[in-house]
């Protein structure tokens, strides 16, 4: 269990020889390696809906400063019904709604701030839009949840103690008031710049002991304790750390959180989030990975983005990388100013429901198998049988145990293996080319326990998948991706020249995690195109300070001699700009 590279935390701070404060706490909400019981509940309902919306949504913002009017929340179709049906025909099993962002704007009447949807036009300022959002799952048959962000960019005492309790409010209001909850989803976005009442100042807070997280949880816990609690570090569900809905390829769902300065407790915000791709095969609990990734390049709707929603390809990698990979799958819709689901989004649900059911279709084969490390275990097909998806889930009774095996597949009477790995856990799909044998072997090649009982199918699966690419599924592939050296430093910007036009659609940038002084927040984007330098995005980085993945811009398609990043504030002073990688995304 080593800590990637720029994680400076020692091994010894894993052991419980000496159990550290938020050791304690985690023991309270998690059981430990076996997973929990509202955890196997869940069964098929691996694919869900994060709703983004707000006022974001009509002021074009991915992240709103707190001080933006709540008269431009004017969705004069909300249409909870459109949206909930939609997410129903494309597959989905719930809906968590971000009922407040960290703008601070609160979708329901709360009695916490005057910064609420009453404020608004909506409804004539008698609106609940988490009462009918609520209203709309019961009535189709949908699980409901809900994101109340921690930090707040609008209330005057974000980062005092009194705030505590004011989010604490908040989260009475909405577990208590609106039914059932599957799920309740804490974001570790933690302090900055904000609006604050007026004060328009930056505020810092210590993410690991502000919000109290021991009776901050125990309030979700209390109110709605059949509710899967999200968060960075758990307690029942993880992030990857990234935003791209990719788990690791062999990712465990065992899980040991920590934070990234030794000695230090973990928390949402302030976590070794890297190390949540993969988990750890000898983790302390069973906390795995929920895996989030919006339908279109941003959270929220944009008007411009209409025509770049993920392909199904793409969104095919993402689920075998999600769901297929011993995950959750928590796929971001966005409805538009309107408020109902864009006729594009709409339809690419349905085919996402028709991808998932083509790679979930009719077994070949399907076995039960109980295996001691080092025992194998031949599954005789009775005649020539073709595939080419495998498809494994553990009996997590006694925990995750499964940590190696080889899978052989029996072709005119020779073995000819065809898949090796190391993790299983609560599922495990692996597509191939297809195949054709009369056999199949598997073999255990080491267990945690010594030994495993799992299921394992063989069936045919969808043949353009095998090669999904990654359009639309957050790092392009390597054809679709220029990455460029380093940039001329000019001031507070980063400038390439190119020897001939490149014709680019976007760029990502990759933040130095821990590198804050010169690291860009907020940013400007230009392309030389016929001698003269022409801005075509510009905008803020989000959450960077706790999310340091690669940033994704993309803006309409174009040539150009040059391009130039420029930063127009950074999370901290500096002298000169940082960046760990930059690249072009081109046609």
């Amino acid at each position: 269990m080593t800590p990637p590279p720029g994680c400076a935390v020692e091994r010894a701070t894993l052991k419980l020889s000496g159990k550290n404060v938020y050791m304690l706490i985690l023991e309270q909400f998690n059981p430990g390696r076996v997973p929990a019981e509202r955890l196997l509940r869940r069964g098929s309902r691996s694919c869900y809906a994060i709703m983004h919306f707000g006022l974001n949504t009509f002021s074009g913002k991915e992240w709103g400063y707190g001080d933006e009017d709540p008269a431009i929340f004017t969705p004069a179709a909300f249409d909870a019904e459109q949206i909930v049906r939609a997410c129903r025909d494309g597959g989905l099993s719930g809906i968590i709604l971000v009922c407040k962002h960290h703008d601070g704007f609160c979708l329901w009447p709360t009695k916490t701030t005057p910064y609420n949807i009453t404020r608004s036009p909506f409804r004539g300022g008698r609106g609940d839009l988490v009462r009918e959002a609520a209203d709309a799952c019961r009535k189709y048959g949908l699980e409901m949840g809900f994101y109340v962000s921690p930090w707040d960019r609008n209330h005057p005492d974000y980062g005092t103690p009194a705030y505590l309790k004011v989010y604490q409010a908040q989260l009475r209001e909405i577990y208590s008031g609106y039914g059932p909850a599957f799920e309740a989803w804490f974001d570790g976005a933690n302090g900055g710049d904000g609006f604050y009442g007026g004060a328009r100042e930056t505020r810092r807070i210590d993410a690991s002991t502000y919000y109290d997280w021991g009776s901050t949880w125990k309030i979700v816990r209390d109110l709605q304790p059949d509710a899967v609690i999200f968060s960075d570090i758990g307690p029942d569900v993880r992030w990857p750390g990234n935003e791209n809905g990719l788990a690791g390829k062999e990712a465990f769902g065992s899980y040991t959180p920590h934070a990234p300065v030794a000695g230090r407790e973990p928390a949402p915000g302030f976590a070794c989030c890297a190390e949540g791709e993969n988990g750890h095969a000898d983790g302390r609990f069973f906390i795995p990975p929920e895996c989030d990734v919006p339908l279109r390049p941003g959270w929220f709707y944009h008007p411009e983005e209409d025509e770049l929603l993920r392909s199904v390809p793409a969104l095919a990698k993402i689920y075998l990388r999600s769901v297929g990979c011993g995950g959750f799958l928590n796929l971001g819709i966005a409805p538009d100013r309107r408020g109902v689901l864009h006729e594009n989004d709409v339809r690419r649900l349905r085919e996402f429901r028709e991808m998932v059911e083509a790679l979930n279709g009719e077994d070949v084969v399907s076995t039960a198998l109980s295996l001691s490390a080092g025992e194998e275990a031949v599954v005789e097909f009775g005649a020539k049988r073709a595939f080419n998806l495998i498809d494994m889930a553990e009996d997590l009774s006694a925990g995750e145990s499964v940590t190696g095996y080889t899978i052989e597949v029996r072709i005119g009477g020779v073995w000819r293996e065809i898949v090796s790995g190391k993790a299983v856990g609560l599922r495990r799909m692996k597509l191939l080319p297809e195949i054709a044998g009369d056999a199949l072997r598997f073999r255990l090649t080491s267990a945690v326990t010594g030994a495993a009982r799992l299921t394992l199918a063989c069936r045919p699966g969808p043949a353009e998948l095998l090669n999904p690419g990654a359009e639309g599924a957050g790092l392009p592939d390597r054809e679709n991706y220029l990455e460029l050296p380093p940039g001329e430093k000019r001031g507070m910007a980063l400038e390439w020249l190119f020897a001939q036009p490149i014709s680019s659609h976007g760029f990502l940038y990759t933040p130095v995690p821990g590198r804050w002084a010169g690291t860009p927040d907020k940013y400007r984007f230009e392309l030389l195109i016929d001698g003269q330098w022409r801005t075509v995005a510009e905008g803020e980085f989000a959450n960077l300070r706790a999310n340091p993945i690669p940033q994704r811009v993309l803006f309409a398609k174009c040539a150009a001699s040059g391009c130039r990043l420029a930063a127009t504030r950074c999370l901290e002073p500096g002298d000169e700009p940082v960046c760990g990688a930059f690249g072009l995304l081109i046609d």
